[in-house]
């Protein structure tokens, strides 16, 4: 009886050592080396991610006393429900991602997250050359300090396939939203999806209806709602959710968009079954590449029509920009080797390589990119994005409230199966009344 006391009274200390987690005795493996563990994106068989694992790999040569075990998840509801899990149990990996701001206040009350602003004066080098407006989205009010490096940046807009467009007659891409709901119709007289939207990831949907809010209110408006300002039932806001009710009336996704994965609309897309698609610059790479679709030569970005009442909207756009954020807590060499791993993944030299092979855009200015390597669509993308005069990410983003994430999503997603706007509208406004 003595002995299992024993058993159990260690299995209990070592789920206690584990859940504080953050010191450098507790990520010590059995074998004396100092374990980092990150949870990012960065993970499938895309270049980026690649890239990012070759960095990793160079790293751990450099230190035959560190092991670097990546739990990155590629898809985002994993992503999301692993991240869950670790703040749950307070087993935070030494470098992860929080998308968002709006609830990084109470993660820095708590100390969950690094203050960097003395890592990046200490290495002017590394930290002066990010570019000032992604290092101020994780400046956050009331707290003095930068609680997030930029890794990742470029506008989310419409990338088009300009050979179907001129077969439906269409030479111009869409400027305003009339303009738009002209070119599906014309799309359909083809027997071409005008839109490539696959709703069952339901981010899909939600980008969706960003581009239509932030050209019907500006990305101000978002931040009111995260603030309580508005409501979503607010009529200019239940609009917003009416416009995706109008394109899907008009039958621009396809009968089964709300069914089909993000791969399969991409594949629709690539394959010529589908004329636009809203996503980010992370799809460039297999949009630019000859051997993943026969239309790379065809393949145009633009920025998501303005609405023609709305004009000073216009550049009102959704960008990514995405964060490496490192554990609070870390202390002595754990935290050492953290920030120098952090910083090899996003150093100059890094953001060069991603940018010359992956199409990817490290927001720093310091890239010395050979316009020889990358693709015109990928320059394109970073000259529309530096005409907006308005940047923001998902509108759920500036709201403190964690499931909003999939509250929106999934409320919006109902519009495409037949639910109604305003119904949408108050199923989102009640997540959010309910927990006051």
């Amino acid at each position: 009886m003595k002995k299992k006391m024993l058993v159990v009274l260690m299995v209990l200390l070592a789920t206690i050592l584990t859940a504080c987690g953050g010191s450098s005795d507790a990520s010590d493996n059995a074998d004396g080396k100092v374990k980092i563990r990150l949870l990012t994106r960065m993970a499938g068989t895309s270049t980026q991610a690649q890239i990012y694992k070759d960095i990793i790999k160079e790293f751990e040569a450099k230190h035959s006393d560190v092991v670097v075990v990546d739990e990155s998840q590629g898809d985002e509801s994993a992503f999301n429900n692993k991240l869950k899990t670790d703040l749950a149990s307070g087993t935070l990996p030494n470098i992860f991602r929080v998308q968002g701001v709006a609830n990084l206040n109470e993660y820095i009350e708590s100390g969950l997250l690094m203050d960097m602003d003395p890592i990046l004066k200490d290495d002017p080098e590394w930290g002066q050359n990010f570019t000032e407006g992604a290092l101020k989205y994780y400046q956050v009010p009331g707290h003095e300090g930068t609680y997030g490096i930029p890794m990742e940046s470029g506008l989310i807009g419409v990338y088009y396939n300009e050979e179907l467009l001129k077969k439906a007659g269409i030479n111009e891409f869409p400027e305003t939203w009339s303009d738009l709901t002209a070119a599906v119709k014309k799309l359909k007289g083809i027997d071409v999806t005008p839109i490539a939207l696959g709703a069952k990831a339901t981010y899909m949907a939600g980008h969706l209806h960003n581009q239509i809010f932030y050209k019907w209110m500006g990305t101000e408006a978002a931040k009111k709602l995260g603030t309580r300002e508005l409501k979503w039932t607010d009529p200019d806001v239940v609009k917003t959710l009416e416009y995706v009710e109008d394109l899907n009336k008009l039958d621009a996704f396809g009968k089964s968009a709300a069914g089909i994965s993000d791969e399969i609309a991409v594949a629709d897309f690539l394959e010529g079954k589908a004329a636009m698609i809203i996503t980010g610059p992370w799809n460039i790479g297999k949009f630019t590449n000859p051997s993943e679709t026969e239309y790379a030569d065809a393949i145009k970005l633009a920025k998501f029509p303005y609405f023609d009442e709305k004009p000073e909207f216009k550049d009102e756009d959704m960008q990514i920009i995405s964060p490496y954020m490192v554990n609070g807590k870390l202390e002595g060499k754990e935290k050492e080797y953290t920030v120098e791993l952090l910083k090899m993944l996003t150093s100059a030299e890094a953001a060069k390589r991603f940018a010359e092979e992956a199409q990817f855009l490290i927001p720093r200015s310091d890239i010395a990119i050979d316009n020889s390597k990358v693709s015109d669509l990928f320059l394109h993308n970073i000259e529309l994005g530096a005409t907006s005069t308005g940047i923001a990410v998902d509108v759920f983003d500036f709201d403190p409230l964690p499931s909003m994430q999939d509250r929106t999503r999934n409320s919006i997603v109902s519009i495409l199966i037949g639910g109604k706007p305003k119904d949408a509208a108050k199923e989102i406004q009640d997540e959010i009344d309910k927990s006051k």
